[in-house]
């Protein structure tokens, strides 16, 4: 990316978890869909570009872990690239993100071709420096309105994809899980030597990561961790020794 190298995304942003972007085409239901994960009251109709800033939500995961569930601009056929600009801020939200959750309306006639569009408006950010070339490996694809069709069953899912009715609920477990998995799988091992006295440091550890392996001795505790890298830097952050 254009931005400094080296640090984690939302580490970046100062943002305290993972961040996770909803993205989709207009009246895909990424705004329903937002409510129904958080429980929100984000405006929901039938109109272009309804949702004009970011909305952010603290989320909790099956896993305990929290992120910050954040619905975007929906996009259209061939976006002009004025209003690119104009929703700049919005769009940043999807760069930055840890996990890119691409809505659908899998009902749709044209779902086939808007999923084409919205994929190459991502193609576009990319170009134009705004989004990195590893956009796609954080992207699972949302495939919402399976009430229309008669249930999750009933829908012929993409390989990693998700069948949801933000209408019904039905499948947000399922999402939620595979939320939780694609953070899982960029958590890292770290090692740390704190003073038993310490117990601050301890506890944030216990927390916030996922603790594997703990060695107590006289002078300190020796622990092994999986952090994500956000809250890698959090707890670096938080607990750098005095300059």
């Amino acid at each position: 990316m254009r931005r400094t190298r080296g640090l984690h995304r939302a580490a970046r942003r100062r943002v305290p978890f993972p961040v996770v972007a909803l993205v989709g085409y207009t009246n895909a239901g990424k705004s329903a869909l937002f409510n129904a994960l958080t429980g929100a009251s984000v405006i929901t109709r039938d109109q272009l570009f309804a949702t004009l800033d970011p909305t952010m939500r603290a989320l909790r995961l099956p896993s305990r872990r929290r992120i910050i569930l954040s619905d975007t601009v929906g996009f259209i056929s061939d976006l002009p690239h004025e209003l690119v600009a104009a929703f700049r801020a919005t769009l940043e939200e999807v760069a930055e993100a840890d996990v890119i959750l691409h809505v659908r309306d899998i009902a749709h006639p044209d779902a086939q071709a808007q999923r084409e569009d919205v994929l190459a408006v991502l193609a576009d950010l990319e170009r134009e420096g705004m989004l990195d070339a590893g956009w796609r490996e954080r992207v699972i694809e949302v495939q919402n309105k399976a009430d229309l069709l008669g249930g999750v069953a009933n829908v012929p899912v993409r390989e990693g994809a998700v069948a949801v009715s933000a209408l019904t609920g039905e499948g947000l477990p399922a999402l939620l899980a595979a939320i939780d998995a694609r953070i899982a799988a960029v958590m890292t091992e770290t090692d740390y030597a704190l003073s038993p006295a310490d117990g601050a440091r301890l506890a944030w550890l216990y927390q916030h990561g996922e603790v594997i392996g703990r060695e107590d001795r006289e002078d300190e505790i020796r622990i092994r961790v999986r952090l994500h890298p956000v809250d890698r830097h959090r707890f670096e952050s938080l607990f750098a020794p005095p300059s």
